[in-house]
């Protein structure tokens, strides 16, 4: 059975003339890298036939890009329950459980969501490298995307770096913050005595975090909180510098009650679809240990 193109696209009497390169970067965005892969694959045919990416279209040329697949070991699978909140042909969006780690690493070999989106796909039928654009705390719950082949990866990366990916979070924190809403444009860095903690330094990297409050109690906020960056640990660490460390949240001078880990979760998700250039929304609810803890802090309000 013939295999259904990724990306199909009739020419336009505007765009004759044009070489397939210049088109489908125009339409698609294709990277300079993408289209070397393109062409080592003899991915891109018109009219059925496999044709050079400097070669010239027709108003009415049927234009496919076959994008080639991923190879190699990749991320073993682990059978582990995920939560997955939407899927198509280019991401995945999972609502994040707390208490997992994302990728594997030195200290986390298995049991990681990665692992788990693998036996997800597999179980499908379908193979694709695990390819987070973005990154959860272990103990932080909520909304993560992966891209499912490079070109998505590139394309939603590309739009990290221009602040049209956002990312927003509720965090309880500790004590009253004295202002409605704000901004911390602090760099963070390396700690020096522990290189798994961060800190507010002049010599790290540059840094934003916008917090709202959302509902005060006595000596506890609820805060909402979107981020310009995407620094490691970059909520927990600012939140901190201001004198407010997130409930739970041990490592940054929050304490431990109500709640078992730190009272952080990533509650709404918008990007530009690296397919058709629509803006697409997800939200999470909060998790139930997050409400407990604020069910225990009287009086308390239904959002």
């Amino acid at each position: 059975m013939d295999r259904k193109p990724d990306y199909l696209h009739q020419v336009q009497e505007e765009e004759e003339g044009k070489m397939v390169r210049q088109l489908l970067r125009n339409r698609y965005r294709f990277s300079r890298r993408m289209f070397r892969r393109l062409k080592m694959a003899e991915a891109v045919e018109v009219n059925g036939k496999a044709v050079y990416l400097t070669s010239r279209v027709r108003a009415g040329d049927q234009i496919a890009v076959f994008l080639p697949g991923d190879t190699g070991d990749g991320v073993k699978p682990q059978p582990l329950p995920i939560q997955v909140v939407h899927e198509d042909e280019d991401l995945i969006i999972l609502d994040k459980q707390p208490g997992i780690v994302v990728h594997p690493t030195r200290n986390y070999a298995g049991g990681t969501l990665a692992n788990g989106l693998a036996a997800y796909w597999r179980e499908r039928g379908e193979f694709h490298l695990v390819r987070p654009v973005t990154r959860l705390d272990k103990d932080t719950s909520g909304l993560i995307v992966f891209a499912k082949h490079p070109h998505a990866h590139a394309v939603l990366s590309g739009q990290m770096q221009r602040k049209r990916y956002q990312r927003e979070y509720l965090a309880v924190v500790h004590g009253r913050l004295e202002k409605e809403e704000g901004r911390v444009e602090e760099p963070i860095a390396r700690s020096w005595e522990n290189p798994h903690l961060r800190r507010v330094s002049s010599e790290g990297a540059a840094a934003c975090t916008h917090y709202q409050v959302v509902q005060r109690w006595s000596q506890v906020t609820l805060v909402q909180l979107h981020l310009e960056t995407g620094r490691t640990h970059q909520i927990r660490v600012h939140m901190a510098h201001l004198g407010h460390p997130l409930i739970g949240d041990t490592l940054y001078g929050g304490q431990a009650t109500g709640i078992n880990r730190q009272a952080l979760h990533a509650v709404r998700l918008s990007l530009i679809h690296p397919r058709d250039g629509e803006k697409r929304v997800w939200e999470s609810p909060l998790p139930k240990d997050i409400h407990l803890l604020m069910e225990s802090l009287p009086p308390y309000r239904i959002l």
